[in-house]
């Protein structure tokens, strides 16, 4: 009898302690914070896509912190009829168990001066080589964060908080889908370089100050590359390669290098993509952009290939993200791979630019071509 409540007793308390995989893969664990947090990063990005399309401010909220204390209560009762024992001399035992996990989230409001100009700066010319380098589609990233180069518009109307008239992008396109032809033949080698910048009344190196280029070589002797080069107006042949450098801002002849959007820009260009409801267009709570004829401009023409955020007036079942503002719901469909695209690399860009990194990538050139 001894034997049987010794065990008894054992097997109750041996159940009070919880395991460390239970407390990190539990409801209130690592995992489940994990995918809570990127879950919320998401829709934050896509609430501020949204507010952007309504002509309201951006705001975003960091998490700074996540503290998880977890309390344990243990208590004995007598619950369990123990054998030996009858109504006249009744004994019974019995125990109850329960944790709970009390989490300690401080969150951090980004405002102020240095994060309204990391969202204002430019995107890097090093980061936007990074993300070539490292297998995103050269079009994908040159219409999203590019809005110029070699007098090739991408749309400057869209990035701006409205975009009345139509854009201009037809050759901006065509230029970026002949690079994608040849980076997906390991043919497009990218490169940045930096140079000491030159005053053009002096005639001399100004010590004090560098010039950024972008650099695109592309083999000759190819039917598409001769069309890409012609596009051009600054090109040369080196070693079987054509050699285009793309000068940040504008060069000493005053004419157009590449110039970056920042990252509050991309968002207002990719915030077009959104299936704005139709009640909302006759309130005029947006503005159409207007074609040359007068008539309502499609942005689907543009931003349709990179993204599309469907409206609706109830909650979706199934979506990839998705999230309410005023009276409707916007999302991502889950089967939509070019949107989720799209906005990963957005996410991805706006670690990049909004955390400032302690160590600078390494900057790689091309061994070809002179400047």
């Amino acid at each position: 009898m001894r034997i049987a409540l010794f065990s008894l007793l054992w097997l109750l308390f041996a159940s009070c302690s919880v395991t460390s995989k239970t407390a990190l893969e539990g409801s209130g664990g690592r995992n489940a914070y994990n995918l809570v947090l990127q879950a919320t990063n998401s829709e934050q990005m896509l609430l501020n896509l949204i507010r952007l399309r309504f002509f309201d401010s951006p705001y975003f909220l960091d998490v700074d912190s996540i503290t998880t204390q977890f309390t344990y209560r243990t208590s004995v009762a007598p619950k369990i009829p123990i054998p030996g024992f009858n109504r006249n001399n009744p004994f019974t035992i019995g125990g109850d168990f329960s944790w709970t996990s009390q989490p300690t989230i401080q969150f951090t409001p980004l405002e102020g001066q240095d994060f309204a100009k990391q969202l204002l700066t430019p995107i890097d010319l090093k980061t936007i080589q990074q993300l070539i380098l490292s297998g995103w589609d050269i079009d994908l990233i040159f219409k999203i964060v590019i809005q110029s180069f070699d007098e090739f518009l991408n749309a400057p109307e869209a990035a701006a908080p409205i975009p009345e008239y139509a854009p201009r992008y037809e050759q901006f396109f065509e230029v970026t889908k002949l690079l994608r032809y040849f980076q997906m033949r390991s043919a497009l080698k990218v490169g940045v370089k930096c140079c000491p910048k030159i005053e053009p009344s002096q005639a001399q190196v100004n010590s004090g100050e560098s010039k950024e280029i972008l650099q695109l070589a592309f083999p000759e002797g190819d039917t598409e590359s001769e069309k890409l080069a012609s596009f051009f107006s600054d090109v040369h042949k080196s070693e079987g390669h054509y050699v285009v450098n793309l000068e940040l801002g504008y060069n000493s002849h005053g004419k157009i290098g590449i110039i970056p959007r920042s990252i509050l820009s991309s968002m207002y260009y990719l915030s077009l993509g959104i299936d704005v409801p139709e009640e909302d267009i006759k309130k005029h709570h947006v503005v159409e952009t207007l074609a040359e004829t007068g008539e309502p401009f499609d942005w689907k023409r543009i931003i349709g290939e990179l993204i599309e955020v469907k409206s609706s007036g109830q909650e979706p079942k199934s979506s990839y993200i998705s999230v309410k503002y005023k009276d409707s719901w916007y999302y991502i469909e889950d089967s939509d791979i070019l949107s989720k695209r799209t906005f990963l690399l957005l996410l991805q860009l706006y670690n990049l630019q909004a955390k400032e990194s302690k160590m600078p990538p390494p900057i790689l050139t091309l061994p070809i071509g002179n400047l």
